[in-house]
């Protein structure tokens, strides 16, 4: 009859373990004495059970940050599981609706400025100004602080927030049949090639198709602003709930059982005493087979559990939204709604904010 058995293995080593013993069934012709299961459509001999969780990220951006201008098709939805690759969003090639002549082309430097409420400011810059070089997508700006090196005023950002984007667009006038104007800025990156002559007709192409793909694998969050919608990309790590085991269930003799796991680089031994494994039954195993998949649980979870790198008690600031700037303490976290409730000073009173896990950092 055939029983479970635990193998002790180094920390880290369980799926190393896992897959050489596997072989070695295979090798040693073993298959009908030791339970096999499929699994990803894979025959194994061996179980790590593992869960899946989603992992917060304490500082904005840090998870995989998408903006999509809402000029773009989204074309994923809320939980949805990406791989790196997979299209996150798509704007449509772009064509005239009137016939004309391109009368002038100008090139300008694009700076966006997301406000702490999220709501953008657009600065577009002559190709003559240089642009100072601690303005990079992504960091962090005050008001009052000039976007270029000579300190032009125009170009002096007024709030606080982060550089959204940075870009080389081109602004085009069209002269109409009618001897109308019209005027585009298209981002260099999807426009055609056009210089200041050129005549189109009705129909012709302007701007070229462009795809946003997401540079890594995880689970799809979707939320809408007034200027653009944010798709965030989470880290879905998988993590071994039984850190240091592997799990098989077989009929041979001991010194086999002992020979199979001998001199695998990371395995230890069998739980039990060194020459004499013990079969694991009842309750504990019950579980390790739930956690595996391998039987259903009365309340198994369908989504991955979500994990987050904040505490109660611990005072952090408010990066997002009316209360941005504020510190407080952490009161709750609602893991479900990926929000936590800190408690704020206002006005000498303690006022509990609700905000999102990304609306916040660790001081």
């Amino acid at each position: 009859m055939k029983k479970w058995y635990a193998i002790q293995t180094y920390a880290g080593s369980e799926l190393k373990v896992k897959e050489e013993i596997e072989r070695r069934v295979e090798n040693r012709g073993l298959e009908d004495k030791v339970e096999s299961f499929k699994q990803n459509g894979r025959r194994q001999y061996c179980v790590v059970p593992i869960e899946e969780v989603i992992t917060s990220r304490s500082r904005r951006g840090k998870s995989n940050e998408y903006r999509i201008p809402y000029s773009y098709d989204l074309l994923v939805e809320p939980n949805q599981r990406l791989t790196r690759g997979d299209s996150i969003a798509r704007k449509q090639p772009k064509h005239l609706d009137w016939d004309c002549m391109v009368s002038e082309v100008e090139t300008l430097q694009r700076v966006i400025v997301e406000m702490t409420n999220r709501t953008e400011e657009t600065y577009l810059i002559p190709t003559d100004k240089r642009i100072r070089r601690d303005i990079r997508k992504g960091e962090k700006i005050r008001s009052g602080v000039p976007l270029t090196s000579d300190k032009e005023e125009k170009f002096v950002v007024n709030v606080k927030g982060k550089i959204a984007l940075r870009d080389r667009v081109k602004r085009i006038e069209f002269i109409l049949e009618d001897g109308s104007e019209e005027e585009k800025i298209i981002p260099e990156r999807y426009l055609v090639k056009v210089k200041e002559g050129d005549e189109f007709e009705e129909g012709d192409r302007i701007e070229k198709e462009d795809v946003i793909d997401s540079r890594s694998s995880g689970m799809v969050k979707v939320k809408e602003y007034k200027d653009k919608r944010v798709v965030t990309v989470q880290p879905v790590e998988k993590r071994r709930l039984f850190p240091g085991y592997v799990f098989m269930k077989m009929d041979l003799p001991e010194e086999e059982m002992i020979d199979l796991v001998d001199d695998i680089r990371g395995a230890v031994r069998f739980v039990g005493s060194r020459y004499h494994p013990i079969p694991i039954r009842g309750k504990e195993m019950k579980v390790v087979k739930r956690l595996a998949g391998l039987i259903e649980a009365p309340t198994a979870p369908s989504t991955p559990r979500i994990e987050v790198d904040f505490d109660v008690g611990e005072v952090v600031e408010i990066v997002e939204g009316p209360f941005a700037d504020f510190t407080g303490e952490i009161t709750a976290i609602d893991k479900e709604a990926e929000e936590v409730t800190v408690n704020v000073k206002i006005f000498g009173r303690e006022t509990p904010v609700d905000i999102g896990f990304e609306g916040i950092e660790k001081i």
